[in-house]
């Protein structure tokens, strides 16, 4: 249902300007996957027996819009937030909605062997935007390991190896380790395995062109969509990849905090900022013009901000968008606290 103001306070903050834009928080959109898990739930206090595998945090895709659960505009969908608020909760965007789709994936189970296109042939075959995503890894599975990358020497050798049943034996492995920073630019062979917990940002996209799915079969004994041809088609015909700075560098290091820049590519930047108990740390937006969102790790406090205004509160697994309107905020730790900051 679309959002409407129904307070005095929300109707005048509807008509202000964006100069009075507050740090929003979402309501989490809860996917079921045949390989999802339930360690994640204790997080969002989730009773649900249903295997469950992405909690979308901030989202503007039409396939799960996220939805304001804090302050005056609590109820609004992101669509409407950034239509109405354009330069404090969209700023200068690549795509015509907010172009950043941030979830955490629980991997209970091996995830499809898979690959996502660059925004050319995206928007070509599929009308939508290509998918360059990044993985900060929360927990990992026995093997300590992701696929990454691929052996085939070209577009027949792949489809070969489809109809030979070969696929897993030209895919490459690449270990990982908790709190490492993963780049997978469009066009890259890739899969989270078994036991695997992440935080991924990426292009505001859904398109997956899957290519091996470990020969699984459904509840009604059916195996998943394969797509060869699109697949082959982003691996080998897709453009190189854009420049990137794929390296952990210390911003700033005292007895406080900790903030660290670990990437940065053509369709984001992600950081990690610590903070100690008791601690708090005032942060300027990352782009001048863009809002940052903050994703927390660990721990809970709270965003102050402006002179007079109520602070908004975090903890665990919460997902804020600190509008661009804002000069400066400071995030206060009441407990030892891990945030992921990223931008555009």
């Amino acid at each position: 249902m679309p959002y409407s103001p129904t307070t005095l306070l929300e109707r005048e903050l509807v008509d202000k300007s964006s100069a009075d834009c507050y740090p929003v928080r979402f309501t989490p959109i809860i996917r079921e996957r045949i390989w999802g898990g339930n360690r994640l739930k204790s997080w969002f206090s989730l009773q649900d027996p249903r295997p469950i595998g992405e909690y979308w945090l901030l989202s503007a895709h039409p396939g799960g819009i996220s939805i304001v659960d804090n302050g005056p505009l609590k109820g609004m969908p992101l669509n409407e937030l950034v239509a109405r608020f354009p330069e404090a909760y969209l700023g200068q965007s690549p795509q015509e909605r907010f172009p950043l789709l941030i979830k955490f994936i629980e991997a209970a189970d091996d995830l499809s062997v898979q690959v996502h296109p660059a925004d050319d042939y995206a928007r070509q075959a599929e009308g939508d935007y290509g998918k360059t995503e990044a993985w900060y890894i929360l927990e990992h599975g026995p093997s300590a390991e992701i696929i990454y990358g691929h052996g085939f020497t070209d577009p027949e050798h792949f489809r070969r190896s489809i109809r030979e049943q070969t696929v897993k034996d030209y895919v490459k492995r690449r270990p990982i380790r908790k709190d490492e920073l993963v780049y997978v630019p469009a066009g890259t062979l890739h899969a989270i395995l078994k036991g695997t917990i992440v935080l991924e940002i990426q292009q505001t996209s859904d398109v997956t062109y899957r290519v091996y799915d470990w020969d699984r079969k459904d509840a009604n004994g059916r195996s998943r969509q394969l797509h060869t041809e699109k697949a082959a088609l982003a691996m080998f015909a897709a453009p190189p990849a854009s420049p990137a700075v794929w390296q952990t560098i210390t911003l700033l290091h005292n007895d406080s905090v900790v903030h660290e820049h670990l990437l940065s590519c053509p369709y984001f930047v992600i950081e990690r900022v610590q903070i100690n108990a008791g601690k708090r740390y005032v942060l300027r937006p990352g782009k001048p013009g863009n809002p940052d969102v903050l994703v927390v790790l660990e721990g809970a406090g709270f965003v102050a901000y402006g002179e007079q205004q109520q602070p908004v509160h975090f903890k665990r697994g919460d997902a804020l968008l600190i509008p661009a309107s804002l000069q400066r905020y400071q995030i206060h730790a009441e407990q030892q606290t891990k945030i992921i900051r990223s931008y555009y």
